[in-house]
């Protein structure tokens, strides 16, 4: 069975070697530039709302990166509606399922409310 390399990718097992090394340096500099926006921030240089845009953008790009090329995604994409759809479905159906314990509950925690008995002691 002959292998068809087509650039960086592998045909018949995914990303290469190269191609992930390429994705592990963008990882290495997108955190460096999480930390230099963070310095920024508290040096005043950027608003703190900018900060947390950029610092946002950039875990949106690394966490797609580590999706994409070590997930395996890349290979797998037409199986993935196979596992994200159900997941949102019974993520959805959850939800609904424990919305009324979970606002009944809320009601009843209030620190301050103080038990008093009926019975006279």
């Amino acid at each position: 069975m002959s292998e068809m390399h087509t650039g960086d990718y592998v045909e018949a097992h995914g990303p290469s070697f190269k191609a992930y090394m390429v994705v592990f340096g963008a990882l290495s500099i997108f955190t460096v530039v999480s930390f230099v926006v963070n310095d920024a921030v508290r040096h005043d240089v950027l608003s703190s709302q900018t900060g947390f845009l950029l610092i946002l953008a950039v875990a949106i790009v690394k966490a797609l990166l580590v999706a994409i090329y070590f997930m395996h995604l890349i290979v797998d994409w037409g199986k993935l509606y196979y596992f994200i759809f159900p997941t949102f479905i019974l993520g959805t159906m959850f939800m609904i399922v424990l919305l009324p314990d979970i606002v009944l509950t809320w009601h009843d925690t209030n620190p301050n409310k103080v038990e008093t008995r009926d019975d006279g002691k």
